[in-house]
């Protein structure tokens, strides 16, 4: 395929979502791979080449298609299929800066909440399941009381793990965009 058919591939498919899906009203806030910068420039200097996802050894990285709007053709994370492992190899392969490396103890994604009407511990029932497999273990998730878990801010990368693992149903906790690096 030429470079001026791809390139006028995104861009009609990016006015088409834009027109038909997303770009109406407030765009949906999408989980940005790990050092990725403010949204608003995010969407201006990614590539939307995919090398991000093609990396990306859990195959967590998604690129979007047309119903996501302007953010067609740019990587996007859905920790409740599959979380970041903060392998950091997508902000390597990153030729424009919209992912820049960082240490991993300064990732944030996004921020983790948790549904306290939702969460089985909360409901007395014995479940430490995202405690116990949060990757910033008892710093991210700590448990009140030995018994229920908190998010603290401070740790929290926003990687999705906790979402993941879950097993309240509805999902109890979830991961909330912080859209890019601070």
């Amino acid at each position: 395929m030429e470079r001026r058919t791809f390139l006028k591939m995104i861009f009609g498919g990016g006015i088409l979502g834009f027109l038909f899906g997303a770009g109406k009203g407030e765009a949906e806030k999408l989980l940005r791979p790990p050092g990725a910068v403010s949204e608003e420039e995010f969407l201006a200097t990614c590539a939307r080449c995919g090398k991000c996802a093609e990396i990306c050894p859990l195959g967590s990285i998604k690129i979007a298609h047309g119903e996501k709007g302007l953010a067609i053709g740019t990587p996007y994370i859905v920790p409740v299929e599959q979380p970041c492992n903060l392998c950091m190899k997508c902000t390597h392969v990153c030729t424009t800066g919209a992912l820049k490396p960082i240490k991993k103890s300064e990732v944030r994604m996004g921020l983790a909440e948790i549904n306290n009407d939702l969460c089985l511990a909360r409901q007395d029932h014995d479940c430490r399941v995202c405690h116990t497999s949060c990757p910033q273990y008892n710093k991210a998730i700590w448990l009140e009381k030995n018994k229920y878990p908190t998010i603290n801010k401070e740790f929290c990368t926003g990687c999705g793990m906790c979402e993941h693992v879950c097993i309240a149903s509805p999902k109890a906790i979830h991961v909330k965009p912080k859209g890019g690096a601070e």
